[in-house]
């Protein structure tokens, strides 16, 4: 008859080597989720800021408050990068009749995953809508 062998500390040294990727994968997958949201938000409140300076009548800057009142609940208006194309008072006064007006929101993300040393992003989102 053979002895046992002991596998109690088996269980531990596979416990050691799998814990940190599923930590890795766990944490990965939330802050993708995270960060998805984010770029969602900001593409949505772009193409708010494109759709309302389609309008002849807004000027440049009731189009970034347009698009920070999007950012409500999304980012920091702090944070966040607007540009408005073309860089005029009324972007869509007096245009050409296939003149365009282009919104594009950006903010840096840092995701925080244990285990990892991530660089920060940069997030975008645009919009872009015919004038009328």
């Amino acid at each position: 008859m053979k002895p046992q062998r002991n596998e109690r500390g088996a269980v531990a040294v596979e416990m050691a080597i799998v814990l940190p990727i599923l930590i890795l994968l766990v944490f990965g997958i939330i802050e993708f989720s995270i960060a998805f949201n984010h770029k969602q938000g900001l593409h949505a409140a772009a193409r708010e800021g494109a759709r309302f300076g389609a309008l002849p009548q807004n000027s440049q800057d009731e189009i970034i408050d347009r698009v920070e009142d999007a950012l409500d609940g999304v980012a920091d208006p702090d944070d966040v990068t607007i540009t408005v194309t073309p860089n005029i008072a009324h972007p869509c006064d007096l245009q050409a009749p296939d003149a365009r007006v282009k919104v594009t929101v950006s903010m840096p993300y840092q995701a925080n995953v244990p285990l990892a040393n991530l660089a920060p992003v940069t997030l975008t989102g645009s919009g872009e809508f015919r004038c009328e």
